[in-house]
């Protein structure tokens, strides 16, 4: 079982990322010279917060799993979106 402070510190952890990353796409969507490091850099925190959620997963309980699913699904999505728009 996860502990409910570690659980919440790695959910609010990957909402901040995720809100950083979004900013960095949609500056990509609006600019086509888009500072390609910036855009790599985003893609690699997504890439750590989603292992950091997946291993989170593993000692949560099915009520954090749930939690934590939902917040894994987010950033599959804009993992997906940083992909495609390459």
């Amino acid at each position: 079982m996860a502990e409910h402070s570690s659980l919440e510190q790695s959910l609010q952890k990957a909402e901040k990322t995720l809100a950083e990353a979004e900013q960095v796409f949609e500056h990509a969507q609006r600019l086509e010279g888009t500072d390609p490091d910036q855009y790599r850099q985003a893609q690699l925190q997504l890439e750590e917060i989603s292992e950091e959620l997946d291993a989170l997963s593993r000692a949560a309980t099915p009520e954090q799993r749930d939690q934590v699913s939902r917040t894994q699904q987010q950033v599959r999505q804009l993992q997906n979106h940083f992909i495609l728009r390459r």
